[in-house]
């Protein structure tokens, strides 16, 4: 099993072209020719001698994914994409179109582990159990495989797929630091989104080491004690020492923090209003309130009117309070619902 050649960052492939008696430049040459031009095979580098290309494809491989299946929403035209990595595990993606704004925004949403050990209750990942981190390459991937399938250029990338991010701490912000190489992908730091469930260490490494990218926290709930039974991170690493590191120390980044809040008929009362408005200081904290999605959970899931008189009583916040819309669920693909055709 050859190793991926999207494994390796700038200064690793740098390393590896040296060894090679290579110039230097070929290592942009080559980035650009996996993100940019985004081919499928070395033998379409049309600017690296045939026996250089040899060597690379003896060594490497520029694919680590293989497609699976491709599901198309009726209701919104989103796209869930089932991956097969090389050792026979599944991972899931999803491309999501903007509507009803001229943003002309296009996410993919990917994922950074083959299920996930949070156990978190409202997520059909979390059943699959931990199977292994993704590589880079992996990650990476999944964005390729969408771009060459589609023919669409994402301006927008979202680790919300399968997996806590923050525990694939290494992979994925080497993957996210490849996406912002001005030649590969290109995607602004401002467009890539790490999500978190509340890894507090990870969140203060995140921060100390000014990492550029967007942080997004999955609060969901206004209790400690009612958190713990949806969320057991929270028995781990209380919300409330998270947004104390927050409020002191966030404020020093450019980062921009999106809360997460999957909305269930027991977390929307008023007195979750309440206590949502005395929670945060930071000026550049955006709320996001998810309606809860169907799933193998036992949770209650609210009605329309419900959600709306929860956000009316929002509105006067000091920070920006938006409802994400469901995208994709006649697949299974919006947000919890990832759980990988073939675990099931």
């Amino acid at each position: 099993m050859s190793t991926c050649i999207k494994d390796f960052n700038i200064s690793e492939v740098e390393k590896i072209f040296s060894e090679m008696q290579e110039p230097l430049y070929r290592s942009k040459q080559l980035f650009n020719w996996l993100y940019e031009r985004n081919i499928s095979s070395f033998t379409e580098m049309t600017n690296f001698s045939k026996d250089l290309r040899e060597k690379l494809n003896s060594k490497y491989s520029v694919s680590a994914l293989e497609l699976a299946d491709r599901k198309i929403s009726n209701i919104d035209g989103t796209e869930k994409y089932l991956f097969k990595t090389s050792d026979d595990e599944y991972i899931e993606s999803v491309l999501i179109k903007s509507e009803g704004d001229d943003s002309g925004r296009l996410t993919i949403c990917i994922s950074s582990q083959i299920g996930c050990n949070m156990g978190c209750e409202f997520c059909e990942t979390a059943k699959i159990g931990f199977r292994r981190n993704l590589t880079p390459g992996e990650i990476l991937d999944q964005i390729c495989h969408i771009r060459r399938i589609t023919g669409l250029i994402n301006n927008n990338v979202v680790f919300m797929g399968m997996g806590e991010p923050m525990l694939n701490y290494d992979n994925v912000l080497k993957a996210a630091d490849i996406m912002n190489y001005s030649y590969g992908f290109h995607l602004s730091v401002r467009k890539i989104t790490i999500s978190t469930c509340g890894v507090l260490p990870l969140i203060e490494r995140f921060i100390d080491e000014k990492r550029p990218y967007n942080l997004a926290l999955s609060l969901n709930d206004t209790l400690s004690e009612k958190r713990a039974t949806t969320m057991p991170i929270e028995k781990k690493y209380p919300f409330s020492s998270i947004i104390k590191l927050l409020n002191e120390k966030f404020p020093v980044s450019r980062n921009r923090l999106t809360i997460g809040y999957v909305m269930r008929k027991d977390n929307i009362t008023d007195d979750d209003v309440k206590r949502l408005k005395k929670m945060f200081r930071y000026g550049r904290i955006k709320l996001n309130l998810i309606p809860l999605n169907p799933g193998k959970h036992s949770l209650n899931i609210p009605t329309a009117d419900e959600i709306n008189h929860f956000l009316k009583e929002l509105e006067i916040m000091n920070i920006p309070v938006s409802i994400r819309k469901s995208m994709g669920q006649d697949i299974s693909g919006a947000c919890g619902q990832l759980s990988g055709e073939k675990y099931k």
